[in-house]
């Protein structure tokens, strides 16, 4: 295995541990984060995140400054705007090309952004109409990373071969990716 992708790999292991308070996961579910598997795999998270959300649902939502309550559509925009956006931006960069560091990196920041979404605190309608279908995409991204993560470590497999299998779990997760925006929009 060449020394550029057992550098990968430590530095996705490395990942892994710093993330390992994250979860576990099994692979039916909607979330998404690093596992600490010796593959360096990007795994799902199991659903157990998504049962603490909307908990809160009925509490009356208060902004970050503490000046009252916060329209559910600002809300919910305040909450997963970020991690929504980010999947576009790496929607329209893959729309450019990317290299698999450079489309790897990508997924690493949109995970930095679903990692700061406060699930304890989404409302229902946001969880629903926005936090599951953005999930469903993100899941197709990882899994498009873990796919031509296998394609690079092996040998032989060229882009004739994997370009079928990310172009159509990208094409997936830009469907999932529209829901979520469109329940965004839709919220506010």
């Amino acid at each position: 295995m060449p020394a550029a992708h057992l550098q990968l790999i430590g530095c996705v292991l490395l990942a892994a541990l710093a993330l390992a308070g994250c979860g576990g996961g099994h692979s039916d579910s909607t979330g998404a984060t690093f596992t600490s598997q010796e593959d360096g795999r990007f795994q799902d998270l199991g659903s157990s995140r998504n049962q603490k959300a909307g908990n809160d649902a009925g509490k009356s939502a208060k902004s970050e400054e503490g000046r009252g309550p916060v329209p559910a559509g600002d809300l919910c925009q305040s909450q997963l705007g970020g991690f929504v956006g980010s999947m576009d931006g790496l929607r329209r960069r893959l729309a450019v090309g990317l290299t698999y560091d450079q489309y790897v990196d990508e997924v690493r920041g949109v995970r930095s952004t679903y990692g700061k979404i406060p699930v304890d605190r989404l409302q229902i309608d946001c969880l629903t109409a926005v936090a599951a279908p953005g999930e469903k995409a993100f899941n197709r991204y990882i899994e498009a990373a873990n796919d031509w993560g296998e394609c690079v470590s092996e040998a032989g497999c060229g882009s004739e071969r994997i370009e079928p299998v990310l172009q159509r779990r990208w094409r997936i997760a830009s469907h999932f990716l529209s829901e979520a925006k469109d329940g965004l929009d839709a919220s506010g």
